[in-house]
């Protein structure tokens, strides 16, 4: 199929009942971040999510329940396993493209991206999450699609 979503930041097909009526309770991402992307931190509320790096490097962070941070190197041929409601994301740190492919435990991912949900509230209500002032926040753009894929615009943190 061709990939239904297609940027400069990287690229994802997908496999799931809609399409296979023989995936029942199982769906599965190929996807391509470019050295210019990175997946947007999002999470999954209600699916556990399992892939298989086939090429590149990239940094994965998850945050555990207390909210601390754990980032890992990803390389070719690396498994990883993300429980349900982690939230995450992947960022490309080579110079090539990272293709991974991602197995979810549901008919559909149901993918929330950070960039979407924080378009759903007010001023007002970042501005009280954050304990600050409205007009300390900057700008932030409306977003009603989540764009799964963004451009990387942070510089990538060196391999140690």
């Amino acid at each position: 199929m061709s990939a239904p979503i297609s940027s400069l930041a990287g690229s994802a097909k997908t496999a799931c009942k809609k399409f296979w009526p023989i995936l029942d309770d199982i769906s599965m991402y190929s996807l391509r971040v470019t050295d210019e992307g990175m997946r947007e931190p999002h999470w999954h509320p209600t699916t556990a999510e399992m892939a298989y790096i086939a090429k590149g490097n990239a940094w994965m962070t998850v945050m555990n329940p207390g909210g601390s941070l754990d980032t890992y190197l990803l390389k070719p041929g690396d498994v990883y396993f993300i429980p349900r409601a982690y939230p995450h994301h992947i960022e490309n740190i080579g110079d090539q493209d990272i293709h991974f492919l991602i197995f979810f435990d549901q008919n559909t991912p149901g993918d929330i991206g950070f960039k979407a949900s924080i378009s759903g509230y007010s001023r007002e209500t970042l501005a009280a999450a954050f304990g600050t002032n409205v007009v300390n926040l900057p700008e932030l753009p409306f977003t009603a699609i989540d764009p799964l894929l963004v451009e990387r615009v942070n510089p990538v943190d060196p391999i140690e």
